[in-house]
């Protein structure tokens, strides 16, 4: 029976993340924190969080 209890914690406790990406065009992100967040590069221009595969720490990368 505990075995049971376990194993029903860790598949409620893991999985994919439901939130919804930060951030929209007209208030964007300031810091990227996830990936697909809304993000601005400049006063001009808008972008989406992504994750560096070198590093691992997030940017706003162009949408164009």
């Amino acid at each position: 029976m505990r075995s049971t209890s376990v194993l029903v914690a860790l598949a409620l406790g893991c999985g994919p993340s439901t939130g919804k990406p930060a951030g929209t065009s007209s208030d964007p992100v300031v810091v990227c924190e996830r990936v697909a967040d809304v993000c601005r590069i400049d006063k001009a221009r808008l972008g989406v969080c992504v994750q560096a595969q070198i590093n691992g720490e997030f940017t706003c990368q162009s949408q164009h």
